[in-house]
């Protein structure tokens, strides 16, 4: 072999031209000398080195070509025969080698295979997850570890036991209604209940395939994931997602939840809608800016700067704007969360209005209980020290009665004591160290009695108007001190109206229900009578509000006032067991609500029967601010017999019926009238003293410009302006036809 290409040598024996031939060898050179043999029948390259081949001279090799035939086709053969004998060895020679060559490779093949096995066995055994098979029955044929700890019990009592007798009793149907899916080919995945032999319970999520042989379903794989704890976990997360959203949608206090890019609401509860007054759509998709719902773009920054600093804000107190205009207090709370990948604040706002509200007037009774009891210390060692200069006072005018130049300087002091006296009873009274002495009153028989002494404390350009309720319930109450809170009240809302203005008393029945309280602490629930005193004067900001009933407070200028005027109002009706609302602003007027417990068992008094001042005779009260109007009336009435009492406005006709005790048939009044109360109110007044009161209203105005909702009911007529004497009458006497 040289090269790689096998050489094979042959002796001279063999014939000239026949070697090739016999051999079957292509493309010989035949030259004299070795022999190159370029190619084979085989397709392999073979030299003759060691062939010399010499041609003979014709007539010399005629005995050769004679004699030498047997011996030369002997050779041939023999040279043929090792030929093959050598190609035969080379043949086996490469069998062998490649026999050894596809043994070792299936050895390797095998050992591959082997170790592949074991890799796909360690797997199998090591896997987190239960790798099963079964039969279409459902019994096992295979599980791994992972299914032996799962199913509670050994490989080999698993092994032939049906799937279902590990299935949640719940669940049987389920799994033989897959099984059936899987003997027609189908083997959809699926999530199960198992109860392991252990009494362990697991939620299983299944993946199978399914083994065919001849086209034909025969088992079934499948791995078994045990996915108890992640439904666990999410059964955690949705509870906990459940209470959030649940605290979120009920919660009493504001939640709103919105992006930090543009502070762009995304949610909110229904809290924060009834807090600031809008609706769903008004406020999510919008944003903060659009709402504008800060009272101060000044705090707004500032809270805005603390929460990107510690992403995070802890009951800061801010004035939020709502959708009515009114500014309220709330507690500011935010917490930076994610919502997927978009931050957001979680906003929490707990409105502390009202709080505050009942703060501010708690401290404000504690600073009245503890000026209180100053006030009545003060009162007290006052009265001692007046006691004794009165006294000495007293002693020096009896001594000294002849020397006229004492009298003078002795008349300043006493009148200079008196006063101090006065002002020491109003001390007392602010802290309600006053004995009273309460009998049952009608406030509104009060109000009326003290008509005069309120035209005497008003200015002309004070309208006065009264608004008394019918049927009020009495209030067990001191009349001296009741006269002295009404006539206090008269005389601040005189002292606010500088240009004048209307003074409006009401008089109104009410129930405090127990929820009033929690906006007032000092109400108390159940049934009271409101004394309201209204004025269009100046207002009062929220500072000056806060001192009014404070002793020696007073924003009057230096001598016009002593400030205990509302102190005593204040004492006077906290004695009584009541309390005060004030409501006031600046520019918009004040009204004082004075709240009386109501008598429970005693009723407001029947009127009397009329009672004629003179025999045979019927009164009839005309109010009217035209005086040749009044003359007019009173003339053809009185041409009838009827008795007629005069007034020319409706506080006049109050004073006129307080004079006559309310002897009084009919009440005949403009219903217009162009200074102070109207006729129909002037009427609701005097039936709240006398309910079958009568009352022929008239007018110069179109009765479409009338409201006549007043006029609905039988004890009232309307008699349109002109009319005749004789029409006047009959409507008068048709009126009075049951009296007469």
């Amino acid at each position: 072999m040289e090269n790689g290409v096998e050489t094979h040598c042959f002796s001279s024996a063999c014939a000239k031209g026949s070697v090739p031939a016999i051999l079957g060898w292509a493309g010989i050179q035949w030259k004299q000398g070795p022999i190159a043999l370029a190619e084979n029948t085989s397709g392999k390259k073979t030299t003759t080195g060691s062939v010399n081949l010499t041609q003979r001279d014709p007539q010399q090799s005629s005995f050769l070509n004679v004699t030498g035939f047997m011996t030369d086709f002997y050779d041939v053969s023999l040279a043929l025969a090792a030929v093959l004998l050598l190609v035969a060895l080379g043949w086996s020679i490469s069998l062998r080698r490649r026999v050894r060559e596809q043994t070792e490779m299936i050895r390797q093949q095998a050992e591959r295979e082997a170790a592949l096995n074991e890799k796909y066995r360690e797997l199998f055994e090591q896997a987190n997850d239960m790798v099963y098979s079964h039969d279409l029955s459902g019994k096992f044929t295979s599980v791994n570890k992972a299914g032996e700890r799962i199913l509670g019990c050994a490989r080999e009592r698993v092994l032939g036991t049906r799937f279902s007798e590990f299935v949640d009793p719940t669940q049987i149907k389920s799994v033989e209604a897959w099984l059936d899916d899987c003997s027609r080919g189908v083997a959809a995945p699926l999530e199960l209940a198992i109860l392991g032999r252990r009494q362990n319970r697991s939620i299983l999520e299944i993946s199978a395939r399914l083994v065919r042989a001849d086209g034909k379903t025969v088992s079934v794989e499948g791995i078994a994931r045990d996915v108890t704890d992640k439904r666990k976990a999410e059964e955690a997360l949705r509870q906990s997602e459940e209470r959030f959203s649940s605290a979120f949608r009920v919660s009493p206090v504001a939640i709103g939840i919105c992006n930090l890019t543009e502070w762009r609401f995304i949610d909110i509860n229904e809290s924060f809608l009834k807090l600031f007054g809008f609706a769903r759509d008004e406020v999510v998709g919008h944003t903060v800016t659009d709402l504008a719902i800060w009272e101060s773009a000044e705090s707004r920054t500032q809270v805005e700067k603390i929460f990107f600093n510690e992403h995070s804000i802890c009951g800061a107190e801010c004035k939020f704007r709502m959708k009515s205009g009114v500014a309220r207090t709330a507690l500011l709370f935010a917490e930076a969360i994610a919502l997927g990948t978009t931050p957001c604040a979680l906003i929490i706002m707990y409105d502390v209005t009202e709080r505050l509200h009942l703060e501010a007037e708690l401290r404000k009774a504690l600073k009245m209980e503890a000026i209180g009891r100053l006030a009545a210390g003060v009162a007290h060692d006052f009265n001692n020290l007046l006691t004794v200069i009165q006294g000495n006072l007293h002693l020096i005018r009896a001594k000294n009665n002849s020397n006229g130049e004492l009298h003078q300087p002795l008349d300043r002091i006493e009148q200079a004591s008196e006063r101090a006296a006065s002002l020491t009873q109003q001390l007392l009274t602010f802290s309600r160290k006053q004995n009273l002495q309460r009998k049952p009153l009608d406030l509104n028989e009060v109000i009326n009695n003290g008509l005069k002494m309120f035209k005497h404390l008003l200015r002309e350009d004070i309208n006065l108007r009264l608004r008394f309720a019918p049927h009020l319930p009495l209030v067990s109450a001191d009349p001296t001190m009741v006269d002295q809170v009404i006539m206090n009240l008269v005389v601040n809302a005189r002292d606010a109206m500088n240009t004048g203005g209307d003074l409006i008393v009401v008089t109104l029945p009410v129930t405090i229900e127990p929820s009033y309280l929690k906006t007032h602490p000092d109400a108390i629930a159940g049934p009271f009578v409101c004394l309201s005193v209204k004025d269009t004067g100046c207002g009062m900001d929220e500072a000056t509000k806060s001192r009014i009933f404070e002793p020696f407070f007073t924003t009057k200028v230096s001598g016009k006032g002593t400030g205990l005027g509302l102190a005593t109002v204040y004492g006077i009706v906290k004695q009584h067991e009541g309390w005060i609302e004030v409501e006031s602003e600046v520019g918009q007027g004040t009204t004082f609500k004075l709240f009386f417990p109501s008598e429970k068992t005693v009723s407001a008094p029947e009127s009397a029967p009329n009672q004629p001042t003179e025999e045979d005779r019927t009164t009839i009260l005309v109010v009217e601010d035209e005086a040749f109007v009044a003359e007019l009336v009173r003339n053809i009435l009185e041409g009838q017999g009827y008795r007629i009492l005069e007034a020319d406005n409706g506080l006049v006709a109050q004073q006129v019926w307080n004079d006559h005790h309310g002897h009084i048939d009919l009440l005949l009044t403009d219903l217009k009238m162009q200074h102070g109360m109207s006729g129909a109110e002037l009427a609701s007044n005097l039936r709240a003293l006398k309910p079958d009161l009568k009352v022929l209203y008239t007018s110069g105005f179109s009765p479409d410009s009338v409201n006549l909702d007043s006029l609905n009911d039988a004890h009232s007529i309307l008699l349109p302006k002109p009319y005749a004497p004789a029409k006047l009458i009959e409507t008068v006497r048709g009126m009075l036809v049951p009296q007469q």
